[in-house]
């Protein structure tokens, strides 16, 4: 209601600009890019349609051609492997004579002729045959069975495809007795290779288009064929749209090299293969090249119009508005003593009364913020600073008791002196900030206290700041409580020997210079480091505050929420803590 204000009793529609261009904007350039739209997305529609249907018939039917003549071969193969004059000859063998052993391999190898002649996807036939050690092709015999020939029975073993891939042939097995075979060969097996290159002439027919291609492939992905010389890995990509899709038959718009591809395909799960065909979409398109010229001349026309609004808008609209984004970025850039004023009494006009309530508001709310974020880093600093264990003060002040009655004066003195130097820097308030080398001090401070504590079973690892580093400003109480939360929650517990290492990394790609603070203590789990972790990341106000999210809280609202801990499990077994400061040192 407040928005309506400025213009109660005035008609919205006589003096608005924006309705009118709107309205003006719509009427002339919508109906031309509608029909411009609907002739080129109709016209891509039906020839795509048509195209689809050319590619899936052609598949079809090549399959079909394909798989008529690889199941007569399977037939065959079916019939040799259970003929009864090769069965007789490995069952008689033993007892026969040299001469009517010599008959009868001549008998099967003219067997083997006649199968290699019977089909013309036959390349090549033999038969293996155990008990005579004799490989029995049609224009040749050897009289030795090798390991690698009998090798073929361990592919057979784990692919159950009529086609495999064996010595780069595509052959079509069978061994007789049927069955696996793992350390004995069978009485005979019947290896028949196929025409390689009579299948890539029935591909190479399916080729209609430059660029496109048909790809006879295994659906285990172990081989494919293709009818023209396309690479090698740009065959295998295509080839992968039939073994992700559940059907047996389909077509899809392929993306391969940020290329599309309308490809259709087939498989025959019987045979084991799958027949791809496909073409650039380019290519499919270009009969529309005539509809995309009408629609460019249509844009054309809707251009000039634009153009001739965009005039008008300028005039009108555009410095007004010009003058708002200019005070938008003075307000971004951190400056707020911009007002902005109208000599109109319009939407304009309501925009800028808008935009100076909004800077006024602004301006009060960081101011509060400020205020706000700055109380709070004090008390939370204070609290800090209040917070000193009493179970730390306690085992303190026991082992001085335990050094004074063993009269190790030295170690008295030693003690004292750290004790008193860490409650003094702990109890000063007269700073918020320190520098980095009073910080990593009162931490080693800290850390020798302990160490004088715990003696052989803590071994402390303590790298030197870099001497650049050591007088930059940071706010006070960092480190220590950091080295406070190892002790406490990985090494007081530990039975062995604990490891507590600091060090100093700086980051020049991110900006960072990092404090890192790790611990080989075993009581910390995943999934409490990943909950600690979480909590860190939180920007809840009503979590518990414990020591090292106050001091995350604290770096971030200083130097920016980029900065801060960071927690992950460290190489030595516990916990690491990296405490992100940026590499330049800030206000």
């Amino acid at each position: 209601m407040r928005f309506m204000k400025p213009f109660a009793g005035k008609n919205l529609l006589s003096i608005g600009l924006y309705p009118k261009i709107v309205l003006v904007f719509m009427a002339a350039i919508v109906p031309i890019l509608l029909v411009g739209s609907l002739l080129v997305v109709n016209g891509e529609k039906t020839l795509r349609r048509e195209i689809e249907n050319s590619l899936s018939s052609r598949v079809h039917f090549y399959t079909a051609e394909l798989s008529t003549a690889l199941e007569h071969i399977v037939d065959l193969k079916r019939e040799y492997i259970f003929d009864e004059d090769i069965q007789r000859f490995t069952t008689m063998s033993p007892v026969m004579t040299d001469y009517e052993r010599s008959v009868e391999v001549r008998a099967i190898q003219k067997k083997m002729q006649t199968l290699k002649s019977s089909s013309a996807y036959i390349e090549d036939a033999a038969l293996f045959l155990t008990s005579e050690q004799k490989i029995i092709r049609p224009n040749r015999i050897a009289y030795t069975i090798t390991s690698e020939d009998a090798a073929i029975h361990e592919l057979m073993n784990r692919k159950a495809a009529p086609i495999l891939l064996w010595h780069g042939k595509l052959v079509q097995a069978e061994r007789f007795p049927t069955g696996t075979y793992e350390d004995e060969l069978p009485a005979y097996w019947l290896v028949i290779t196929l025409n390689e290159r009579k299948i890539k002439s029935i591909l190479s027919r399916m080729l209609t288009e430059n660029g496109g291609n048909a790809i006879l492939s295994g659906l285990e992905s172990d081989w494919l064929l293709s009818g023209d010389d396309s690479n090698d890995r740009f065959q295998r990509l295509m080839t992968e749209m039939p073994q992700s899709h559940p059907a047996a038959s389909g077509r899809n718009v392929t993306t391969v090299d940020k290329r599309d591809y309308i490809a259709a395909y087939e498989r025959s799960a019987e045979l084991g293969f799958a027949l791809t065909l496909y073409m650039p979409e380019e290519l499919v398109l270009k009969p529309l090249s005539g509809y995309q010229w009408w629609f460019r001349i249509l844009i054309a026309t809707a251009v000039v119009i634009v153009l001739l609004f965009a005039y008008w808008i300028y005039l009108f609209l555009q410095r007004p508005l010009q003058r708002l984004v200019r005070a938008f970025r003075k307000v971004s850039d951190g400056s707020f003593d911009v007002q902005l004023k109208s000599r109109s009494r319009d939407e304009i006009d309501y925009f800028y009364e808008q935009f100076n309530r909004m800077v006024e508001t602004i301006q009060s709310l960081i101011r509060d913020v400020y205020e706000q974020g700055l109380r709070s880093q004090r008390a939370e600093l204070k609290h800090l600073q209040a917070q000193i264990n009493p179970h730390f003060l306690y085992n303190a002040y026991y082992r001085l008791h335990r050094m004074a009655q063993d009269e190790d004066t030295d170690s008295v003195k030693r003690y004292t002196r750290l004790l008193g130097d860490y409650l003094k820097y702990i109890t000063r308030n007269g700073r918020e900030e320190a520098t980095l080398k009073m910080e990593a001090d009162h931490a080693r401070t800290y850390a020798d206290i302990l160490k004088m504590r715990f003696r052989d079973k803590l071994n402390i690892d303590w790298e030197e700041l870099p001497k650049n580093e050591e007088n930059r400003l940071v706010p006070k109480l960092i480190v220590q409580p950091i080295v406070e939360n190892a002790f406490v929650h990985g090494l007081e517990e530990l039975d062995g020997r604990g490891v507590l290492r600091f060090s100093v990394a700086r980051d020049a790609g991110s900006g960072t210079l990092s404090l890192i603070v790790e611990d080989n203590g075993n009581l910390l789990s995943d999934d409490k480091l990943a909950e600690l972790a979480e909590r860190l990341q939180s920007s809840a106000e009503d979590i518990e505050t414990t020591g090292v999210l106050n001091v995350h809280r604290r770096l971030a609202l200083k130097f920016g929420p980029e900065f801060g801990l960071c927690i992950s499990r460290s190489e030595l077994g516990g916990m690491r803590v990296e405490i992100r400061l940026p590499a330049e040192e800030r206000g």
